[in-house]
């Protein structure tokens, strides 16, 4: 992070790195975090600057939850394009939306499991003399998510074969 030039206050920095788009974005071009939101030094901090802009914008006001974008752009800082809201109203857009990807199964980066184990696991569920505790060491996996599988806590979204039930 370099030390800004003596004179050039902070919104100069900001403005000499926005660009504005067609769609009406005002895009930040300089330093963006891993998710995409431009950042910049004031005074000692590291800030994110659409929350900077909604602060400027909304004098006297305080930023108790999140600043939401209606552009679905993080780097956006375009004040016509952000609001103020709570976690929960920015989740209920990005559901309206049709942003909300849910990963299941082995779309998960951790996952050790496959569809294709779960029928064979639910097959060893169903047999009693097979120990839930086996099953997991078998796939090295807890006993909890064994017991998640059994109970359609997780991997519901594989169906059921004929022989299983």
């Amino acid at each position: 992070m370099g030390r800004p030039k003596k004179g050039v206050t902070f919104w100069d920095r900001v403005e000499m790195q926005t660009v504005q788009q067609e769609n009406g974005c005002m895009v930040f071009t300089g330093h963006k975090d891993d998710y995409g939101y431009g950042r910049i030094s004031k005074g000692d901090k590291l800030v994110r600057i659409h929350r900077e802009v909604w602060l400027r914008e909304n004098p006297g006001a305080v930023i108790t939850g999140v600043i939401m974008h209606s552009c679905d752009n993080p780097s956006c800082i375009n004040p016509a394009h952000l609001s103020h809201g709570t976690q929960a109203d920015n989740i209920a857009d990005m559901v309206a939306k049709g942003r909300r990807v849910i990963l299941r199964g082995s779309q998960q980066h951790d996952s050790k499991l496959t569809e294709a184990d779960i029928p064979k696991i639910r097959e060893l569920i169903a047999n009693p003399r097979v120990h839930m505790y086996k099953i997991a060491e078998m796939y090295g996996v807890s006993e909890t998510v064994i017991r998640n599988i059994r109970n359609g806590k997780n991997w519901s979204h594989v169906p059921c074969t004929t022989q299983e039930n």
